[in-house]
């Protein structure tokens, strides 16, 4: 990949902005990827707090890495205690492995997972912050391979641009369903926002010039939809989902 051939993710940018389900990105991400230096690629997708995929498994993507430690990572849910992860939780920018590994804030856990994962022979690599709407976020671990030269500044930056293109897709198609399977009426929309809010049924009542059984009823059904018992847990929800503005 040169710095001037941006046919490879031109193409992968039409193949994110057409693809409606998600092993068609997984497809254009692989694709794209072998036009790169790369070696090894994983996601890491983090749900936001409240939404309906979220659960104790953070959802890891590999390609490339050595399936025994892919195996592990997952096993032992290694990115618990992954500092790449946290770091990159709060980066603005890619750094490489390397620089993550020097980090002063290491704790005693970390840096035995880092001991655990040199033995695996990965190499170095990238770590790539990658943000979404309502704070969906994510982390792209990129690696070169082992003794290979680290890529020029350009090409780490298109590939941080990849990345950020395909995270935004997978939250498109991610929201869009997640969305459709919890489908509110506009009232039912509308009350869901003055909850959020944190007002009582009777102000609600008093807002809307209905009754306090018509506001009980239309929060009854917005439980049920959401799939949740509490207020607290709609609200919550209905931020996730983009429902509460």
């Amino acid at each position: 990949m040169s710095g001037t051939d941006l046919a490879p993710i031109f193409a992968y940018v039409d193949a994110c902005a057409k693809a409606t389900r998600l092993h068609e990105l997984g497809t254009a991400a692989r694709d794209y990827y072998r036009t790169t230096p790369l070696r090894m690629t994983s996601y890491h997708h983090y749900p936001v707090f409240g939404s309906p995929d979220v659960e104790d498994n953070l959802r890891v993507v590999t390609s490339g890495f050595p399936e025994d430690y892919v195996r592990e990572y997952n096993r032992q849910k290694m990115w618990r205690v992954d500092p790449l992860v946290r770091l990159t939780a709060t980066a603005t920018a890619p750094f490489l492995w390397s620089e993550g590994a020097r980090d002063p804030s290491l704790t005693d856990k970390e840096r035995t997972y880092l001991d655990w994962a040199f033995k695996a022979k990965l190499g170095d690599g990238v770590a790539i912050p990658v943000f979404g709407p309502r704070g969906r976020n994510g982390y792209c671990g990129m690696g070169f391979g082992v003794g290979a030269p680290r890529p020029a500044p350009h090409v780490i930056a298109e590939i941080h641009w990849a990345c950020q293109i395909g995270h935004l897709a997978y939250c498109g198609l991610i929201s869009r369903k997640l969305a459709t399977d919890a489908a509110l009426s506009a009232r039912e929309k509308e009350i869901l926002g003055w909850i959020a809010r944190g007002q009582t049924n009777n102000e609600i009542a008093e807002t809307l010039h209905i009754s306090r059984n018509t506001v009980e009823t239309y929060i009854r059904r917005c439980y049920d939809k959401l799939d949740v018992t509490d207020r607290v847990s709609a609200a919550l929800r209905g931020l996730a989902l983009g429902m509460v503005d």
